[in-house]
């Protein structure tokens, strides 16, 4: 495992270290906070807290001051928060406690938040109490009695869209305590799903989805189960329910009402006896005879209905067509179609009968279109893009599954259509196109394996474009079309180093500009230093480059080594232990893309090492370090804000290349200086762990002294970089990379 340190901030007990309230200066005054835990009603039928789960609680609080958005104070536990606190006067300030833990689900978990704001006036001690109550969002499932009489089993599972964010809720003929389920809802998906999977005492299997929309936190959510009065006739797919649902919802505070949960119009294509996946295009032979109905059901009245396209125009009719509009009940039944709105429904439900008027339209291979809208009086909205196929064809293309389409390449798909069987020796390939292109491609050779038929790797693409392919049996071409977009050449910004701002700490980023790249600099301020600096002397291109100089930093003969550094996210703290500061950093920034490799250019002094250790002795050669690494999964929240890994200096936390998010890893070494005074190109390949793995964040980081983080290396060693590049083609790698 290699690790990096970026930058610690320095030590010295004239800058680092704060005495908190030995007395107030002029200017400062002082914070007493006090903090209690507890709910704030009761809503369960557990007991509530008790006396030592309180102070448990208040122990493990964790206590952040800050001014504005600038996080200014924070003590882990408790007993490590002064009695004290000195802050500037004439200052706004907010303090957050939480406690308790913090999981997407849990039937015991709880998490506990209270939040203030406050000032201080100069020369005098303000007192704040915090208040903190649970912040989970609160779920408890009860069922009606009836039930009994119709089902052998059943569950509820409610979850939230996270990861381990479902609880299962089971129905027992036997009267027992509802258990409550807390939830942290995610941000920006403010809703809680429910799903009751039952099966009836004659063997039917039952499931229904509702969705709770605005989901509060502090709120208990009460779902209360009965049968509905009539059963549909098929209750998963309808726009009714099979069973009614009432949802209670109680604000900590004691509020109470009832909302109603509505879902999104439903469409159902039925052909006889048979339902029709409207998932994908459905497929008629040639000269066959269908009498297809569409049904259209809303969970309320449908305020609009409509449908367009090719298979009507090939009827004669253009345009929309209004479906609620009388009109078009006359223009429709002289084509053969009826409409038919069920009185039972009151306005919930539209049956679009076709009858004969499609036989015509299938005595020749073609695609045709169809698009409806519907949308309720509860605004739910339902689009259906659906399309028939009329052919003789076997197979046809396929979505392609994303991980298999780069920047410069995929891999084509197709599938055998449900009830057909190729020959044996069929012959299959793909054509393909840039959309909007009339020419297609000579033929792509692929292979029948199960159901499925692949082609081979298609590289050369060109990334960000998107192509359209079809199948070919034998020499017949499919008239279905699908498209397929490469990924983008996504390029990391100010890759060339040539926009900087601030002063000490130097900022790699220009006024104005977002940060991307970071730096040790951040530490070394506290002895006035940067480690990191634009030099225009030593450059590939352009007018600077960014130039990582290892240093000793210091302040009165206090100190310690630090190595110049280089990384993309952002230095967020510096911890103390004693003396040594300690940085904390984010690796990683947002990212989606999937690059062959890493390209640039370096010029590099390897000093002879002077802060030696177990490392790397004094008098040995220092070494040079770059790596590169995409991941995926959540990664590491640190202050509200997530990234591949944080590293934490002080407790020896590092980055692992093997850590079970990593997509992607390549690195280099240097071990000796670069010949010359010039720039060299440098190329460092991904090695992917998967290549079915989509990254989200890309990480990179650089060094002048490799075991910096130990502390060791040379306060000779500098390096340069230049012209970063993310290589996406295979074409542009050298031949033996390829």
């Amino acid at each position: 495992m290699k690790r990096i340190f970026l930058i610690i901030g320095i030590i010295s007990s004239l800058c680092a270290c704060r005495q908190e309230n030995r007395y107030l200066s002029e200017g400062e005054g002082a914070l007493n906070l006090q903090v209690t835990v507890g709910e704030a009603v009761e809503v369960v039928s557990r007991a509530s807290l008790g006396n030592e789960e309180i102070e448990a609680l208040k122990n493990d609080c964790k206590v952040r001051i800050y001014e504005g958005n600038k996080l200014i104070r924070k003590y882990s536990s408790w007993s490590s928060v002064p009695e004290k606190i000195d802050l500037s006067a004439g200052t706004d300030y907010r303090v957050r406690v939480v406690a308790g833990d913090s999981v997407s689900a849990s039937f015991d978990k709880k998490f506990y938040e209270g939040i203030e704001t406050f000032s201080v006036l100069d020369g005098q001690t303000t007192s704040v109490k915090v208040n903190c109550n649970i912040v989970n969002t609160l779920v408890k499932v009860n069922f009606s009695e009836d039930m009994k009489t119709y089902l052998a089993s059943g569950t509820v599972t409610v979850s939230v869209d996270a990861t381990d964010g479902a609880l299962d809720y089971s129905w027992s003929e036997k009267e027992q305590d509802s258990y409550v389920g807390y939830y942290m809802l995610p941000s920006g998906k403010e809703y809680l799903t429910c799903v009751f999977s039952a099966t009836t005492k004659t063997g039917k299997k039952i499931t229904q989805t509702d969705k709770i929309e605005s989901a509060k936190a502090s709120t208990l959510y009460t779902l209360n189960y009965e049968l509905s009065s009539e059963e549909p006739e098929r209750p998963t797919d309808e726009g009714g329910v099979f069973f009614s649902l009432k949802v209670d919802e109680t604000p900590l505070y004691k509020q109470e009402e009832e909302i109603g949960i509505y879902r999104r119009p439903v469409i159902r294509v039925m052909s006889g006896e048979e339902e029709i996946s409207t998932d994908s295009p459905w497929f008629l032979s040639l000269n066959s005879s269908v009498s297809p109905q569409i049904i259209m059901s809303g969970s309320s009245t449908l305020t609009t209905a409509s449908v367009e396209g090719t298979l009507l125009e090939k009827l004669g009719l253009s345009g929309i067509i209004d479906l609620l509009s009388e009109e078009s009940v006359g223009v429709l039944r002289q084509k053969g179609i009826t409409l038919t709105i069920p009185a039972e429904a009151q306005g919930k439900q539209i049956v679009m009968d076709w009858g004969n008027s499609w036989n015509e339209l299938l005595k020749e291979e073609t695609m045709y279109s169809l698009r409806y809208v519907l949308a309720d009086e509860q605004g739910k909205q339902r689009e259906l893009d659906w399309q028939i196929v009329v052919s003789d064809m076997n197979v046809q293309a396929v979505e392609i599954p994303r991980f298999e389409t780069w920047a410069d390449r995929t891999v084509f798909y197709g599938e055998v259509i449900e009830g057909h069987t190729p020959g044996a020796e069929t012959v299959y390939s793909f054509q393909y196109r840039k959309k909007g292109e009339e020419a297609w491609s000579q033929n792509i050779p692929a292979v029948l394996s199960g159901q499925t038929i692949k082609s081979d790797v298609l590289k050369g693409l060109t990334p960000g474009t998107t192509y359209e392919y079809r199948i070919l049996e034998d020499t017949k071409i499919s008239n279905i079309v699908c498209e397929v977009t490469t990924e983008e050449a996504s390029v990391l910004p100010n890759s060339g180093f040539e926009n900087w701002s601030g002063d000490v700490p130097k900022l790699i980023y220009g006024s104005g500009e977002t940060m991307f790249w970071d730096s040790g600099n951040h530490g070394s301020q506290k002895v006035s230093r940067n480690v990191t600096t634009p030099d225009a002397t030593v450059r590939h291109s352009g007018n600077y480059s960014a130039k990582l100089s290892s240093i000793y930093a210091s302040m009165l003969g206090i100190g310690q080594f630090a190595a110049g550094n280089i990384f993309i996210g952002q230095y967020l703290d510096t911890q103390m232990d004693g003396l040594n500061g300690h940085g904390v950093l984010g690796l990683g920034r947002p990212f989606a893309s999937r690059p062959l490799a890493l390209r640039g250019y370096i010029r590099y002094i390897s000093g002879n090492v002077d802060k030696g250790g177990d490392k790397i002795a004094n008098g040995t050669q220092d070494k040079g370090i770059i790596y590169v690494a995409l991941t995926d999964g959540e990664g590491e929240e640190f202050n509200g804000t997530r990234w591949s890994f944080v590293i934490k200096t002080k407790e020896s936390k590092f980055f692992d290349k093997n850590g079970a998010n990593v997509v992607a890893y390549g690195d280099k070494i240097w071990e000796a200086s670069t010949e010359g005074e010039g720039m060299h190109e440098f190329i460092i390949p991904f090695e992917y762990k998967s290549m079915e793995r989509i990254p989200n964040r890309i990480m990179l980081v650089a060094a002048a002294s490799q075991f910096g983080d130990y502390f060791q290396g040379s306060t000779s060693s500098v390096m340069w970089l230049d012209d970063l590049e993310l290589i996406y083609e295979e074409s542009k790698l050298p031949e033996n990379l390829r």
